[in-house]
């Protein structure tokens, strides 16, 4: 038999055996330079059975070495499945003849999109108990219910960010807003933001993060960035589908704070909230006084209100509740004229919800300790990039894979709903599906204290 021949029948009947069991970080390693020859006598290579298709599964890697070659031949397919990594090296070459196909598969494996694991049967009864929850002697609601879709430290992973948008596009009818808490970018300033645009998530109400101000370049080396460019680079290509409320002049000022009302329905199934978002790392005198401002509107107004942050506080753990880590990390920056500022909007009859965070890749629920009826609620991580520095271990292709959080809110009971989509277990096996408590009074209902 021809050795060359023998030779490639070897390296491709490995792989095509290799597929149905690679594990997810196998690596496919050419050493050497390998050429499959059509021209050989009495073999027959138009079909897939016949070694012409090397197919990378999930998370595996194909791998050139230096000098190496994958020549793909007249009807041959070299198809690339999503998350995978196809690397070329230095000096590689990746021949494609004419009429050859590269394929880029941009759906899931089979059984593992966010869908998959979220789908309408279990999904939808969960939607319709956070929007139709209080009800009269006639069964019907006493007013509508505002849904929020809270995600945080997405830290540039743009699979999970497109997972996020699949998710809220399948049950858009439900959810009245989308709310990330920073930290987009995966470390550091010279990080693409690319992603952001390309997984559709424009249209997603926006947090400045700590990672967004880190002014480094790859290598750590500090880089001048002026806020304006800040502002140019997660504000101002969006900003503008938010419909939101921004102080006067932001642009021109770089402003990165503001606000955003949810008004629906009418009479007594009306709902109405104001959406706070804060600038806590260019934190001043102004801005304190607008957020004293924009809360007394609310007051007039009958809005309920709910503030964002990046890095929330350092609250008191409401007890016997799995979404507060065992695992307590503390905030950098107190805000305490912020919260003065609720307190004082509360005194006066303003009705406030909650504040929301993240920073911490870990979940925390509590009370401030100086406003005991201020309840902050902190996110675990959304992204796979930090996988370890969370609250629960994370598999892609898994449900774990997700996590974001689902709010709602009843103004009627005064009760802010939490369900958890996707990682909904810690380290030491609590679940953590969902929680329930009465903002009015700072009581968890359930799980209860």
């Amino acid at each position: 038999m021809n050795t060359k021949f023998f030779a490639a029948m070897q390296i491709f009947a490995l792989l095509w055996s290799g597929c149905s069991n690679m594990a997810d970080t196998d690596d496919i390693v050419f050493a050497e330079a390998v050429e499959v020859e059509e021209s050989i006598t009495g073999t027959d290579f138009s079909s897939p059975m016949q070694f012409d298709s090397v197919y990378v599964f999930k998370t595996d890697t194909l791998f050139i070495s230096k000098t190496d070659s994958i020549i793909v031949h007249k009807q041959d397919t070299l198809r690339i499945e999503k998350n995978d990594t196809l690397v070329v090296l230095q000096k590689d070459t990746l021949v494609i003849t004419q009429t050859d196909t590269i394929v880029i598969d941009n759906t899931s494996p089979s059984g593992t999109g966010i869908l998959d694991f979220n789908p309408p049967s279990t999904i939808i009864p969960i939607m319709e108990n956070l929007v139709h929850q209080k009800r009269s002697a006639g069964y019907k609601p006493l007013q509508q219910q505002i849904v929020l879709l809270h995600f945080t430290d997405i830290h540039g992973d743009e699979e999970n960010l497109k997972r996020i948008k699949e998710f809220k596009d399948a049950y858009s009818e439900y959810i009245d807003e989308v709310v990330h808490t920073g930290d987009a970018l995966y470390e550091v300033w010279a990080d693409s933001f690319d992603f952001w645009s390309r997984a559709g998530a424009g249209e997603f109400l926006n947090t400045l993060g700590n990672h967004e101000v880190n002014f480094f370049d790859k290598s750590w080396k500090p880089l001048e960035v002026s806020t304006q460019e800040v502002y140019n680079r997660f504000f101002a290509p969006f900003v503008s589908s938010w419909k939101v409320f921004q102080p006067e002049n932001a642009e021109e000022k770089a402003l990165m704070y503001y606000y955003k009302d949810i008004d629906k329905g009418s009479g007594l199934e009306r709902a109405k909230l104001r959406i706070i978002v804060l600038d806590e790392y260019h934190w001043d005198g102004a801005q304190a006084d607008w957020l004293t401002n924009v809360l007394e509107n609310a007051r007039v107004n009958d809005f309920a209100v709910i503030i964002c942050r990046h890095e929330g506080f350092d609250a008191i753990p409401l007890k016997n509740n799995p979404f507060s880590s065992l695992e307590h990390i503390g905030s950098a920056t107190s805000l305490q004229e912020a919260q003065i500022a609720v307190d004082e909007f509360m005194q006066n009859g303003g009705e406030f919800v909650v504040w929301l965070g993240g920073h911490g890749h870990q979940d925390a629920v509590g009370r401030l300790p100086n406003f005991p009826k201020q309840i902050i609620f902190l996110g675990d991580q959304s992204s796979m990039n930090w996988t370890g520095w969370n609250d629960s271990w994370r598999e892609a292709g898994t449900k774990s894979q997700d996590c974001f959080t689902l709010i709602g809110i009843d103004r009627f009971e005064k009760i802010v709903r939490f369900v958890r989509i996707g990682a909904d277990r810690d380290r030491y096996e609590r679940p953590k599906e969902s929680m329930s408590i009465n903002y009015g009074t700072s009581e968890a209902l359930f799980p209860a204290e």
